[in-house]
């Protein structure tokens, strides 16, 4: 009998081993969806890392639910929140972190939710869900390095930017910057906005200089305006009030150094975004330099600036802007185009 109970015991003792040995030690998402929601989610099993793309008209992330598979017996927290698939809400506007625990507690790692609705914004640093976004493109180049452009090259910002926006409106135009430079101040120097002004005149290329506004909205909101009506935009402006870049690889913010105060430049503005809450344009800025991304983009073609910073480097340095449309067109917003000979003259490097 007691040799009975001996062999029952451990046999019981060998099955609880046996169990406990089986518990999982792994912690990782295996599947992940939302609920009610049409969208396009890649797990990143190496990285930890959960990428979700909602369709673009889905413009903000908001409080949702997802399904989702773990490891088998593991636990789900965020926040320290137990999660539940099919019931927990999460706000998918930030990413925000699940930490996974094995079934054996042994293991624990934290996995990385990002959502958007588009497949660009973040790789470029703008953010996350885009709300609105125009951009007056060409199928042909009419970017211009101003490296490229002879001997005053460093000085030839403003030839640039008036040989990029003759090119914009008037594909036949051949002419190159170093054409402009013979035309105005073949000795070099600081072209102002007096001599755009006349090579446009001289080229038969539609333009007007219009006032911009006494705050960032209102600028924004003004150029905008020109970018929707189908028109581009020379600015004069001070760079040294656009914040420098934070990582070189995003299409954000300057991306040169300037020394300080000062730092008199020209920038073509060609459209507009809004991704979550920030307003940016969308720009040609001449002084790439040759500098380029790891996918051999120039750094001054299609860069964001913030519309906070436009304001404050115009503001201080130049409050106007000289809209520029395509040839042959008549320029919508004629009544509010200024008389050139009326309009303070600014100069950019």
């Amino acid at each position: 009998m007691k040799s009975s109970v001996l062999l029952l015991f451990s046999f019981f003792f060998f099955l609880s081993s046996c169990v406990k040995d089986e518990l999982n030690d792994q912690a990782d998402i295996l599947s992940y969806s939302i609920v009610n929601q049409q969208s396009s989610v890649e797990i990143n099993r190496s990285e930890h890392l959960i990428n979700i793309i909602f369709p673009e008209t889905v413009t903000t992330g908001g409080s949702r639910v997802a399904e989702f598979g773990l490891s088998d017996g593991a636990l789900a927290t965020v926040n320290g929140v137990a999660q539940v698939s099919g019931k927990t809400a999460n706000n998918y506007d930030t990413p925000f972190n699940y930490r996974i625990k094995s079934e054996d507690l042994s293991t624990t790692i934290d996995w990385t939710v990002s959502a958007s609705n588009n497949a660009f914004t973040q790789q470029w640093g703008l953010g996350l869900f885009q709300k609105t976004s125009k951009s007056n493109n060409r199928s042909y180049e009419w970017y211009i390095d101003q490296s490229t452009t002879g001997t005053y090259n460093t000085v030839n910002c403003g030839p640039t930017s008036t040989t990029m926006v003759a090119k914009w409106s008037k594909q036949s135009f051949s002419k190159t910057t170093e054409d402009a430079r013979a035309a105005y101040k073949p000795e070099g120097g600081w072209w102002y906005t007096g001599e755009i002004n006349n090579y446009l005149t001289d080229n038969i290329i539609p333009h007007s200089f219009i006032n911009l506004s006494g705050t960032a909205d209102g600028t924004y909101q003004i150029i905008k305006s020109v970018i929707d009506a189908g028109n581009i935009a020379i600015l004069c402006l001070d760079m040294y009030y656009v914040r420098k870049e934070t990582n070189t690889q995003n299409r954000i913010d300057k991306f040169y150094n300037t020394e300080g105060t000062g730092w008199g430049h020209f920038i073509v503005v060609k459209g507009y975004r809004e991704v979550d809450d920030q307003k940016l344009l969308e720009v040609y800025d001449p002084n790439s330099y040759s500098n380029k991304y790891t996918d051999q983009t120039l750094k001054g073609k299609n860069r964001y600036y913030r519309s906070p910073d436009i304001y404050s480097a115009t503001s201080i340095w130049w409050n106007y802007a000289i809209v520029v449309s395509p040839a042959g067109s008549v320029p919508k917003g004629d009544d509010k185009a200024l008389d050139p000979s009326t309009v303070p003259q600014a100069w950019g490097r």
